[in-house]
């Protein structure tokens, strides 16, 4: 088995992507807890893990897009890597 390459950059564009995926399944766990909501009898139980689930991401989403923003603003304008 061959030893796989060291990265050579940052991966910058790739962590910002797991933000905006982060930031999607929090869009998604929102649609799930709106259809919960007009359920009869209400489904407390997937409500509250939804809304952890969704308190979850959110720090998530805040330390990794805190981060990625920290570092390119460290950096001159024309260095995005």
């Amino acid at each position: 088995m061959n030893k796989p390459e060291p990265p050579n950059t940052l991966p910058l564009e790739y962590a910002a992507q797991i933000a905006y995926e982060l930031n999607s399944m929090r869009r998604e766990c929102s649609e799930f807890a709106m259809r919960l909501l007009s359920r009869r009898p209400l489904d407390e139980t997937n409500l509250e893990d939804c809304a952890r689930l969704d308190d979850a991401l959110s720090r998530a989403y805040g330390v990794l897009h805190s981060a990625v923003e920290g570092i390119r603003g460290g950096r001159g304008k024309g260095d995005r890597t």
